[in-house]
């Protein structure tokens, strides 16, 4: 049997009913972002878009960087809520700026392209992934992507 982190069950519990007893912002940062990512996905439950959103986005108010990314990609899609593109880069950025690999590719492919408001810009989006592949090296190495910031 394979080991269940804690979060993951805390997330389960969470789905089965508990959830619905206690606003998410009482839930913890990586827990409410493992029942997001659920419910964003229909596992186990109902694929609710907007609680998910709701869910994911309570995460990422508290720091929590892979959230901040998610949040950034439903924001621009308007997936679980209105598409609002000046917010998702925001959080886009948020993300970066904690070096959460995902995100920083995310960012040089926008900056290559010129795209999210983002001048074109070769350079930094070579920068941007170089910083990628540094961010996704430290998670190889066992380092946690859990929103705390890395020094530059």
């Amino acid at each position: 049997m394979m080991p269940v982190s804690t979060s993951v069950l805390l997330a389960a519990l969470l789905c089965c009913g508990v959830a619905h007893a206690q606003p998410a912002g009482a839930q913890d940062p990586q827990a409410a972002y493992d029942l997001g990512r659920m419910v964003r996905n229909g596992i186990g439950v109902a694929r609710e878009p907007r609680r998910a959103f709701a869910l994911i986005e309570s995460s990422a108010l508290r720091g929590h960087a892979p959230a901040m990314f998610t949040a950034s990609t439903m924001l621009a899609a308007g997936e679980g809520c209105a598409a609002d593109l000046a917010a998702s880069r925001r959080w886009l950025e948020a993300a970066a700026e904690l070096q959460h690999p995902e995100a920083l590719q995310q960012m040089a492919m926008y900056v290559q392209e010129g795209a999210l408001g983002y001048p074109r810009d070769a350079q930094r989006a070579a920068q941007l992934l170089r910083e990628a592949a540094h961010a996704m090296t430290h998670r190889a190495h066992g380092h946690q992507d859990q929103g705390l910031p890395a020094s530059r």
